[in-house]
Formats: C-alpha cells, sequence, structure tokens
C-alpha cells in the first residue's frame, strides 16, 4: 500500500485560513478497525515479524491506517536495510502527524524527527516535488529552536517553482500567509486560477489533471479570498464527489467552504444547503455551527 501521493501538499501541518482557523486532518480510528488488527497481527506472527519483507509490510500497514506509533517504529527499522528516500519521507510523515496527536510537551521529539527524515529524504531525491513541498512546510512551521527557517523555506520554494510552477505558487502562497501577506497570497491563487482556466474553460478538464490535495486547497482559496467562485464551487464538487480513506481533509470541510462560496454568491439555499451536509458529517464541527450561527440563509 502507498499513500505518498496522498501527501503532496500540505500534509504535516493543517491549512492556515486567514481567519486564523486551521484545517485539521482526517482521522482514522484504526484501533476500532478488526481488519487492521488482524492483519498486523498476522504479519507480526509471520516470520517472526523480522524479515526485511514483513517489516516493510507492517510499515506500509500501519502508514495506510494512520497508525503512526507502529508506522514511526517499522519505518525505523526498514531504513537500516532499506535507507531509501521514500522510507525516509514516510518516516518524516509518521512522526509530523503523531507530533499533532500528542500534547505540544511531547511533540518536540516527532517534530525533529519528520525534520531530518524528510531533510535526508529531500537530499537523496531533490528534485522530487513531494517531499521539496514537505520540506519546505516543516520548515517554515518549526520554531527555529527546533531547526526550523522560513529564509530556508522560501529559498526551497524558488527551487519547487523550478521544478513545478503550480506547486510552487500555490507553496509561495502558503508562505505569505504564514507571514499574514493576504494580499500577495491573494494574487498568486488568482495568478493560479487564471493560468488553468488559459488551458481549457472546462474547469472539469484541469481540476482532473491535478492532485486531489491541491484542489481541496484551491477550493479553500476560493471561498477564503472570495475570488474565482465558479471553479471554487467546481474544484471542492471534484473532492466531494470523489472523497475516500485515502484523503487529507475532512468532507465535512469541502462542504463549509463550498458554503461560503455560496453563501458570498447570494446562493443562500445552496449555502444552507451545503453548511447542513457538513453538520450530519460531523454534528460537532464548531466552524460550521459557528458559520450557522452567524449568518442568515434567506
Amino acid at each position: 500500500m502507498n499513500r505518498m501521493q496522498g501527501a503532496i501538499l500540505f500534509f504535516i501541518f493543517p491549512l492556515v485560513l486567514i481567519s486564523q482557523v486551521k484545517t485539521p486532518f482526517v482521522t482514522y480510528d484504526y484501533q476500532s478497525d478488526s481488519r487492521y488488527k488482524k492483519e498486523l497481527e498476522f504479519l507480526k506472527k509471520k516470520e517472526s515479524g523480522k524479515s526485511t519483507a514483513v517489516i516493510r509490510s507492517i510499515a506500509e500497514l500501519s502508514y495506510y491506517y494512520n497508525d503512526w506509533d507502529t508506522a514511526i517504529d517499522y519505518y525505523k527499522g526498514l531504513i537500516v536495510n532499506v535507507p531509501t528516500a521514500e522510507n525516509y519521507f514516510k518516516l518524516g510523515v509518521a512522526a509530523a502527524r503523531k507530533s499533532l496527536e500528542v500534547a505540544q510537551f511531547f511533540s518536540v521529539s516527532y517534530v525533529v524527527s519528520a525534520r531530518k527524515s524528510v531533510l535526508k529524504a529531500h537530499e537523496m531525491e531533490p528534485r522530487n516535488k513531494v517531499f521539496l513541498n514537505l520540506l519546505i512546510q516543516l520548515y517554515a512551521e518549526i520554531p527555529t529552536l527546533l531547526g526550523g527557517s522560513m529564509a530556508f523555506a522560501e529559498k526551497k520554494a524558488d527551487e519547487l517553482m523550478a521544478i513545478d510552477s503550480l506547486g510552487g505558487r500555490m507553496i509561495q502562497g502558503y508562505l505569505f500567509e504564514l507571514k499574514n501577506d493576504f494580499k500577495a497570497s491573494k494574487s498568486l491563487y488568482i495568478e493560479v486560477f487564471t493560468d488553468l482556466k488559459k488551458k481549457t474553460t472546462d474547469s472539469r478538464e484541469w481540476i482532473s489533471q491535478i492532485e486531489k490535495d491541491l484542489i481541496f486547497k484551491l477550493g479553500r482559496a476560493a471561498a477564503e479570498y472570495k475570488i474565482e467562485s465558479e471553479s471554487g464551487v467546481a474544484a471542492l464538487n471534484h473532492y466531494i464527489e470523489n472523497f475516500d480513506f485515502s484523503d487529507i481533509y475532512p468532507l465535512e470541510w469541502a462542504y463549509y467552504y463550498q458554503s461560503k462560496i455560496y453563501f458570498y454568491e447570494n446562493q443562500p439555499k445552496n449555502a444552507l444547503l451545503s453548511i447542513q451536509k457538513a453538520l450530519e458529517i460531523n454534528s460537532d464541527f464548531e466552524e460550521g455551527l459557528a458559520f450557522l450561527k452567524a449568518v442568515t440563509f434567506e
């Protein structure tokens, strides 16, 4: 199993929003999944769980099911015999995601491990845009005391721009948001939408050609910056219609951003329908409840 494609952008830290609300990641209760437990138990018993093949299988299985503790342990073991860039990258992802599940005091070791592992993956494959995206986020958001550096992140963003202009501009927009320069960020997102629409006026075509998490982020940008409403709704529709277990961002947040676009476009009925769908998925969705309470859908 391989979820690396699902980690292309914004995998470590949730999206930073203008409202200072952060889009969380999808969570999965692997402890309640009997199928996962059976597969994990079977693999651990197989060849006493010590062969490289078995270690790889356990690492990939636990990574897929978001069992970050197990993934960290087995990717560390796997790297001893198979020190590939992908294995370092997945160790970094697992450590970073685990850092978000524990109290801040206990997150330090995971954050440091994530930074070092992803840096190693990048050094081994410097033109891999997946690794580079993740590296930029880590260095941009990690405190200087733990090795973070906005200057380093910006340098790497320039490198990404040379490899992937779309991904480069999106990550630069993200960095501007971290620095509260929303005017610059908005300009970049408008530029991205404009270039995508130059390829074809049918948004379904360009949406189908880019990564899933980028699609979500474009929809989020449309909602937060009140730009490109038609394209934003189309992007979020695509994310919603194709949502599955491997996606990063919760489905209710896609409906939430869609509702905001409809509301700003004076389509109250569609806005209400979207926010109701979000709350059907998660009745405790605080941002959705606050939005529902704050606006009038008439």
